[in-house]
């Protein structure tokens, strides 16, 4: 903010930051906005968020779990797995393949019968009778219900794998496969032998190279509900606590409880790095590499606290895209996810992405997928380049500039705003008493400069677009203003 006289001043706006909620709003950087919906801020430019990008190929029914598996040794390429209605279907990954069912076969009955597992992929040997030295890929998938299923990178068939328990949760750490999430044993972690999936078995002899159990009670009801690996150690959470597991065999093995708090929805851990992101019970939580605590809650508590139906926060989700964190939310009495609260983990900020409804999440590499709660059996990937723009809602906190004895009026805003094709922005200025707006036209190239004749002791810019057209406004924005003191 510059000041010019003692009846007029100007107010700059340098660049974008996202979300800011925190406080009472009213003199914050107006870098932040107060409320924000659809607006991507990422490297201070602001522009709209987009809808996710439709795969056309779908599935006949609902998908409950989306997976990949990237064949090393194949030239085929990544393949997408689709868990629905009790069939495993695959499709190649940006090919133009149909979605094609591998299990059951044809007059056969499935064995699954909870679409919704979690999986980990890893390798097998080649069978007896194939020419090919190399390992085969394979998908490993489980529910608690059903237990455990292969799915191989060869011949794509799908067979049950027989493990100690039924698993609702697994993880791949040190060349073995943990499993957790057990119904009848809450407090259990059970590992098997190193380098082969399929081989649950103690070995007394020489236990390192055997699997084996580890029990971890908190005494107080709570459970296991999910396994993630960050760095060279893997974390095992509960809803209250979480483990960090050291070592690379049972002889080395160290268990250390970490501070803080867990999770309460296994799908919501998603891995950043060094850190670890979640829902907790009470808002966003990050793992720091020694405990558990509350993240960003102050910062985006009107979201959580006024938008967020909490009754149907079993449905959340969460994934990594390009460093940042997507945690899909239901939203405005919603029993479904149909909104994204976005950390960039670079940036620091936040964002919130509206009308885009979220089943469950899948990323590969810096990708993120997912599957709508209203359009079953649909892919979608999430992305910034394309996509049809959303509508944007963006305002400030109130300010007062340090003059809260004078009455601000006559005000100017500049601004540019690119566009490709000829877009409309409402631009306004709500005081205390009322909201003056004007709508804008964008064309490629032009600067704006608009007048508004509002009044207020306080005063706040708003933008909003509820064109399909993309835009972007860079280089921030400048608000002239005169003042009239008492």
């Amino acid at each position: 903010m510059a000041r010019q006289s003692a009846y007029e001043t100007s107010v700059t706006i340098p660049s974008f930051a996202g979300i800011n909620q925190a406080g009472d709003g009213y003199n914050q950087s107006m870098r932040y906005a107060r409320e924000m919906e659809n607006v991507n801020v990422k490297g201070g430019i602001f522009s709209p968020m987009r809808e996710g990008i439709r795969l056309e190929q779908e599935v006949p029914k609902p998908i409950g779990t989306l997976a990949y598996l990237h064949r090393r040794y194949s030239d085929e390429g990544t393949l997408l797995v689709a868990i629905s209605n009790g069939a495993v279907y695959t499709k190649t990954l940006d090919d133009d393949d149909e979605w094609e069912q591998q299990y059951p076969a044809a007059n056969e009955t499935s064995d699954i019968t909870v679409d919704d597992c979690d999986w980990v992929t890893y390798e097998v040997p080649p069978d007896s009778e194939s020419d090919s030295t190399d390992p085969v890929d394979v998908l490993l998938f489980t529910n608690a219900t059903d237990g455990m299923f292969m799915l191989r990178g060869d011949d794509l068939t799908v067979s049950p794998v027989e493990t100690p328990y039924k698993f609702g949760v697994i993880a791949r750490f040190n060349e073995r496969i943990w499993g957790s999430g057990i119904a009848e044993m809450p407090d259990s972690l059970v590992y098997s032998a190193p380098y082969d999936p399929t081989d649950w078995e103690l070995n007394q002899e020489i236990p390192e190279d055997g699997a084996g159990e580890i029990m971890q009670p908190s005494w107080d009801g709570d459970r296991f509900l999910a396994m993630r690996q960050v760095g060279n150690y893997l974390l095992a959470f509960k809803r209250n606590a979480v483990w960090r597991i050291y070592g690379t065999d049972p002889g080395t093995y160290v268990m250390q409880q970490q501070f803080g708090g867990g999770t309460i929805q296994e799908n919501t851990v998603a891995v950043a790095d060094e850190y670890a992101f979640m829902l907790g019970q009470n808002g966003l939580m990050r793992y720091d590499g020694n405990g558990v605590f509350p993240y960003g809650q102050d910062t985006i508590k009107d979201i959580m606290h006024d938008h967020v139906n909490r009754g149907y926060l079993d449905k959340a989700v969460a994934g990594m895209r390009d460093g940042v964190y997507c945690l899909a939310v239901p939203v405005n009495g919603s029993t479904f996810c149909n909104a994204i609260i976005e950390y960039d983990t670079r940036e620091r900020t936040f964002a919130f992405r509206t009308g885009v409804t979220v089943e469950t999440f899948l990323q590969i590499n810096e990708r993120l997928f997912y599957t709508s709660a209203t359009e079953p059996g649909k892919m979608f990937e999430l992305r910034d380049d394309v996509g049809h723009p959303l509508p944007v809602i963006w305002k400030s906190g109130y300010q007062d500039i340090g003059a809260k004895h004078s009455v601000k009026s006559a005000f100017t805003i500049y601004f540019i705003a690119e566009a490709e094709t000829p877009c409309q922005l409402y631009v306004g200025i709500r005081t205390e008493k009322k909201l003056k707006q004007k709508l804008i036209s964008v064309a490629p190239g032009k600067g704006i400069r608009t007048h508004l004749s509002n009044r207020g002791r306080f005063f706040r810019l708003e933008i909003k677009s509820l064109s399909a057209a993309p835009f972007t406004i860079a280089g921030g924005v400048q608000i002239d203003m005169e003042l009239d003191p008492d």
